[in-house]
């Protein structure tokens, strides 16, 4: 073995035939380094739905993603990380033999954010989505605003807005605080009970 000829693992894959990236540390994640796309394992960086199986992939969900530089921002390189669905349902639409969906998401240095350069929708951003509808206030399960003062004013005002906070609101905090004077009352008679 001679150092000047490569290492002694591409020696190895060498004489028994193998390709290249078997003898890289990296191993299967290195198959197409060649290329510069690195197989990384990334993260989603927020709620998403995909354009082609219309399923939801929540913030956090992991995935190995093809890493590779698709440009530069001043002297930052932007990254692209591409990535197939993995959301699944058991119907054909998600199916990953015949119906794969690829999620393309880059870095956007300049905003110092990620944004989706195909294959899904920020969850934020559903009516661009074709076909979508816009879940209403009560299905998303938050307060609906009519006003557009009142928004305003709730933004601008914290206190107005716990002010005029809900009425179902006001009697969760109501019972809450039943239930921990009860949770009170129980402890101080057991304590008197012991040592009284």
């Amino acid at each position: 073995w001679d150092p000047r000829r490569g290492s002694r693992a591409e020696l190895a894959a060498a004489r028994l035939g193998e390709p290249a990236w078997k003898a890289h540390p990296l191993r299967e994640r290195a198959k197409k380094l060649g290329e510069g796309i690195l197989v990384v394992r990334f993260e989603m960086p927020f709620d998403v739905r995909c354009s082609g199986c219309g399923n939801r992939i929540a913030k956090g969900v992991r995935f190995n993603a093809e890493k590779k530089c698709v440009g530069k921002y001043l002297s930052t390189k932007v990254w692209s990380f591409r990535m197939m669905c993995a959301a699944e349902d058991g119907t054909s639409r998600t199916d990953r033999t015949r119906n794969a969906h690829y999620i393309e998401v880059r870095t956007d240095p300049k905003a110092a954010d990620y944004v989706v350069a195909e294959g899904a929708v920020r969850v934020g951003d559903l009516d661009k989505l074709p076909g979508a509808k816009v879940p209403s206030a009560e299905e998303l399960g938050v307060e609906e605003l009519a006003d557009p003062k009142d928004r305003e004013r709730r933004v601008a005002d914290p206190f107005y807005g716990l002010e005029h906070a809900p009425a179902a609101r006001r009697s969760v905090e109501r019972a809450r605080a039943e239930r921990v004077s009860a949770l009170e009352d129980a402890r101080a008679s057991a304590l008197l009970g012991d040592f009284g």
